[in-house]
């Protein structure tokens, strides 16, 4: 694909549309999943009540994305829309993808995807994100082309430690 936005098939079966306020269900269920929640700073029920209506929110502009399989959402890509005229050249984005499809190119095909739809609908020329010290997306994100531009070394506290955050970047 030009304008460097990697051109990525999902696996088979997995289809894509714009998420809808329903799929709010199904990401409340991810984000409270241990293996989702130890890469987001929520700790309590309300908290991902919070993280999930400020996600589905941005269905209603139609800048998230939901990959499904069998007619079931297994993974969201978020782009988070700024409103304000001089910020919406950019944006942050948060990628959820279900345990049973990690590592079959879902996160690969939402990623991509949400490029182009920052790029050729918002025409956005930027987009950024952070990602937890350790988690494994940060492979994808490299393999995008984002680049880290800084780290918060005691940005979240679980219990006695301390986990830090990656920024990173990427122009489109």
């Amino acid at each position: 694909m030009s304008n460097n936005i990697p051109e990525v098939k999902a696996s088979e079966g997995v289809k894509l549309r714009f998420t809808v306020p329903q799929d709010g269900e199904w990401l409340k269920n991810a984000l409270s999943d241990p293996g989702i929640k130890d890469y987001f700073p929520l700790s309590s029920e309300y908290e991902i009540d919070d993280a999930t209506r400020r996600m589905i929110s941005f269905a209603r502009v139609s800048a998230s994305l939901t990959a499904e399989y069998d007619k079931k959402p297994i993974g969201i890509a978020v782009l988070y829309y700024q409103f304000y005229k001089r910020l919406a050249h950019q944006s942050e984005f948060g990628i959820v993808v279900d345990k049973e499809f990690r590592s079959q190119g879902v996160g690969s095909f939402l990623l991509s995807s949400l490029m182009k739809l920052a790029k050729f609908k918002f025409h956005m020329e930027h987009l950024h994100l952070q990602v937890y010290e350790g988690n494994p997306a940060f492979f994808l994100y490299k393999k995008f082309g984002f680049t880290e531009f800084g780290r918060h070394k005691q940005w979240l506290k679980d219990k006695d430690r301390y986990i830090g955050r990656i920024f990173m970047e990427k122009p489109l």
